[in-house]
C-alpha cells in the first residue's frame, strides 16, 4: 500500500473472552476496519511494538496474568501517548475512575452501534466506511478488435427507472 492509501485503520482487540473478541473483530471489519486481538497485556504490547500503525486499543477490564486491563490502559498511555483507549467493562462503578485521561469506557453488554460510536469518538470514521456505496459508471468502453468496422462499444449502465406519475 502506498502513503496516499494507507489502508484500513487498525484496532487492537483484547479480551479474556475467545468469543467477546471474535465477535467485535468481526463487527469491527465489517465496518472497515482492521482488527487484531490479543488474550492478554502481554500479547497486546508485544503486538503494539510489531504494528506501529494501531490507532485504537480496545480492552476488556479483566484479563489474565498480571496486568489487567486498567494496569494496560495505564501501560499503554505511559508508551503510547497518541493511542486512542476504549475499555469494556460490566463493572463501571470503580473503573471508571482509574482510566488514564482521554480513555473512554462502555458498560458491557454492550450494542455494536454505541461501541462503533465511541470507536469513531476516538479515531473517526474508517475510511471505508465514509466511502458509500459504490456506484457503478453509466457506461463502459470496450475496445473492439481491430479487424471490427466500429472501432469500439459501448455497454450500457443501468436502465433508469421508468416515471410513475
Amino acid at each position: 500500500m502506498s502513503e496516499a492509501d494507507p489502508g484500513p485503520i487498525a484496532i487492537l482487540v483484547v479480551d479474556l473472552d475467545r468469543v467477546i473478541r471474535m465477535v467485535t473483530m468481526d463487527m469491527l471489519e465489517e465496518a472497515g476496519y482492521r482488527a487484531l486481538e490479543a488474550r492478554d497485556a502481554r500479547e497486546a504490547v508485544a503486538l503494539l511494538e510489531r504494528h506501529r500503525d494501531v490507532r485504537l486499543l480496545i480492552t476488556g477490564q479483566t484479563l489474565p496474568g498480571q496486568i489487567d486491563g486498567i494496569g494496560l490502559v495505564h501501560l499503554v498511555r505511559s508508551r503510547w501517548p497518541k493511542l486512542g483507549i476504549l475499555v469494556t467493562s460490566g463493572a463501571l462503578s470503580r473503573s471508571g475512575r482509574e482510566l488514564p485521561a482521554g480513555a473512554r469506557l462502555v458498560r458491557k453488554p454492550y450494542q455494536f452501534d454505541d461501541l462503533l460510536r465511541e470507536v469513531e469518538g476516538l479515531i473517526g470514521p474508517s475510511a471505508e466506511a465514509g466511502e458509500g456505496a459504490r456506484v457503478l459508471p453509466e457506461t463502459i468502453s470496450v475496445p473492439m478488435p481491430s479487424g471490427q468496422a466500429s472501432g469500439g462499444a459501448t455497454i450500457a449502465g443501468p436502465t433508469p427507472e421508468p416515471d410513475k406519475t
